[in-house]
């Protein structure tokens, strides 16, 4: 039998129930699903293979939304707080203690407390007042990046007066902005009306209904969706692209949230002070504000960075000063006159390079950075781009480079060039270093890994690959799920939400859907099968071809559902993916968010505050202990020589012929 001689579109109980009996006149599946009438009865709330963890799932989704919601910041303060902050000091109470006739280590202790209380706390800290004051003293486009300063400057500056030949205000400037946004969504040249349109109601919106903080997220969030929706509408490719991504320019972009909240904060301080200006040649003066901002932008990026450096460079300092003159955690396995040995300092102090006259100069003599082509450089994609974005701070979160700086010339260069001996120095080295790899990739490298393993048993997509993915060998995918920064990467909640709620938005509806699940590796068979209507609903289609849900690769399902899209039972299916709540978001969330709160929460602080203090006070007790034995040998040897008689007869006849 053909597919597509079956009539899908019936509500003929007889005729349905002839279309599921094979030749046998026997029922091709089971009946149980199905009412007196044929219908398929409503089971949406029961589950054929995901069984939540309850309480321990709906926790987890809290920390996961409180994460993804806050960056960096509130993840690296969690693992920071658990990891190092709590612990360290505890471990440091008890540090040596069978050595020391079991006291309490208290100056082992402060010196680990002031060492990680100050730290994480400032990294985030100082850049987040330094942005507040910023805003207040030099404008609310302080905090927006330079790319979107620039990207925006353009499209302010592109159609400064309205019809009537009046400088714009801010909701003008978000009716070109949210233009360009959807523009590029929808894969137009140049907008359409109704592009136009659904622009000017997006900025209408913004202007009337944004009152406070709580009013700003609502409309923002509701706006999302609809962007989300015209996306997935025109996306000419539903397997890679990411519905939530707002392209302000063609090589600017971010989530629809952020570019959203910058065109407020560049609105509130350009397009506000223009406009009050009213000043007769507008885009020339847009232009030279523009630049302003951006360099203005590169100087907080510059002043934020450079105010945790020097104070990292502090911390030693004070640590150092808490602990005492000697090493705290050699007490117990050394006498006293042997830690204050200056010898065990093997550390050389040297000077820092001056640079000559000549070299000052070239130093002084910088471009004009009012320039244009000084900011398009600052805002482009070379090497200069590159290095100058490279610092942008996210708000008061650190980009993925400034933590690798931060790490390497913040705490690592400074820490061991004011240990206090050979000892320490070996102990700062192994644990910064591990713990700044740890921070820097072991969380989400981690998450990448337990997503990879979780797609195979519950066939959903959990993170998202581009589309040279599955042409690499074998070497370069593995090398992908360890990028930082690009690569695979963990789809977030907006994503997972995008992806797996309202599949008749996609392009070609269902269609879409599955293209996306095959495109990314997933299994349809899996996904379908997750509820139990979902699964009978896809399974009597597949009976009507003489086949089953269990045994039917993607190809098979998708096509079935292609020629199938406009028949009762599909439609049916997609409106169990109605909701932005529904069991395949619930399920693709919450897989997500159970191994980051784990690693958050648990492996990560237990790694980094017991098991890595242990193993530095392991490793330094193994060291001296050895020194101690080899010295011992020496002493030994030398005694043995001194007391042997041939050595004495030695000595002897060395004396008679000296005398």
């Amino acid at each position: 039998m053909q597919v597509n001689q079956v009539s899908y579109k019936t509500a003929d109980s007889t005729k349905y129930r002839q279309n599921r009996l094979n030749k046998n006149n026997k029922p091709a599946v089971s009946l149980k699903h199905y009412n007196i009438n044929g219908n398929i009865k409503q089971e949406t709330g029961k589950s054929v293979s995901f069984k939540g963890l309850g309480p321990i799932d709906t926790f987890a989704l809290k920390v996961a939304d409180l994460i993804e919601n806050g960056g960096l910041f509130v993840s690296f303060t969690i693992q920071d707080m658990l990891g190092t902050n709590l612990p360290r000091p505890f471990m440091g109470l008890k540090r040596n203690s069978k050595e020391n006739e079991g006291k309490k280590n208290f100056s082992f202790a402060a010196k680990e407390f002031v060492r990680e209380m100050l730290t994480g706390p400032s990294m985030f800290l100082i850049p987040g007042g330094m942005l507040a004051v910023g805003n207040k003293i030099f404008g609310k486009s302080t905090e927006v990046p330079m790319k979107f300063i620039k990207a925006f400057g353009d499209i302010h500056a592109a159609n400064p007066v309205n019809a009537e030949g009046k400088v714009i205000g801010k909701q003008d400037f978000y009716k070109n902005t949210f233009t360009e946004i959807l523009k590029n969504a929808k894969n137009e040249t140049e907008p359409s009306e109704a592009t136009i349109n659904k622009a000017a109601e997006f900025a209408k919106k913004i202007t009337e209904n944004i009152k406070d903080k709580a009013s700003k997220k609502d409309t923002i969030s509701k706006l999302a969706d609809e962007f989300t929706d015209i996306a997935k509408r025109h996306s000419k490719d539903p397997v890679y692209t990411d519905f939530t991504r707002a392209f302000v320019s063609k090589t600017t972009s971010g989530s629809f949230d952020d570019a959203v909240s910058f065109a407020m904060s560049y609105a509130d301080d350009v397009v506000e002070k223009v406009k009050i200006k009213n000043p007769e040649n507008v885009q020339k003066f847009v232009n030279k504000m523009t630049n302003k901002k951006v360099i203005g932008r590169l100087g907080a990026n510059l002043a934020m960075y450079g105010a945790v450096m020097a104070f990292l460079q502090i911390i030693p300092k004070l640590y150092n000063k808490a602990e005492g003159k000697e090493n705290a955690g050699l007490k117990g396995l050394m006498k006293e006159e042997t830690l204050n040995d200056k010898s065990l300092n093997s550390q050389v102090q040297k000077e820092p390079k001056t640079k000559d006259k000549q070299e000052e100069k070239k130093d002084k003599s910088n471009p004009s950075f009012g320039s244009s082509g000084v900011v398009n450089k600052l805002t482009g994609n070379g090497l200069i781009g590159r290095m100058a974005q490279g610092i942008e701070f996210e708000g008061m979160n650190l980009s993925f480079p400034l933590l690798l700086g931060i790490m390497g010339f913040g705490i690592l260069l400074p820490r061991t060039r004011q240990a206090k001996d050979k000892y320490d120095r070996e102990e700062i080295i192994r644990r910064d270093l591990v713990t700044c790899t740890t921070m820097c990739f072991a969380e989400k490298e981690l998450r990448k890994g337990f997503s990879k393993l979780n797609e195979k048993t519950s066939g959903l997509v959990l993170a998202l690959k581009d589309e040279k993915f599955k042409n690499k060998n074998i070497f370069g995918k593995i090398f992908d799920y360890f990028k930082p920064i690009k690569g695979v990467q963990t789809l977030s909640t907006s994503q997972i939400i995008s992806k797996y709620s309202g599949i008749d938005k996609y392009k070609d509806g269902i269609t879409g859907f599955c293209e996306f699940i095959d495109g990314q590796g997933g299994n349809l068979s899996k996904v379908f099968s997750l509820t139990d209507e979902s699964k009978n609903l896809v399974d009597d289609l597949l009976q009507q071809e003489g086949k089953n849900i269990k045994n039917a690769d993607n190809s098979v399902i998708k096509d079935i559902l292609t020629k199938a899209k406009d028949s009762e039972q599909v439609q049916k299916l997609v409106k169990l993916f109605e909701n932005k709540d529904n069991p395949w978001v619930k399920k693709a969330k919450t897989i997500n968010s159970r191994f980051t709160t784990f690693s958050v929460l648990v492996l990560v602080p237990v790694f980094l505050g017991f098991m890595l203090p242990w193993i530095n006070e392991r490793a330094t007790k193994k060291r001296i202990n050895k020194e101690q034995a080899l010295n011992n040998n020496k002493s030994a040897d030398m005694t043995f020589i001194l007391n042997n008689d041939k050595s004495t007869t030695v000595f002897s006849d060395m004396n008679k012929f000296i005398e």
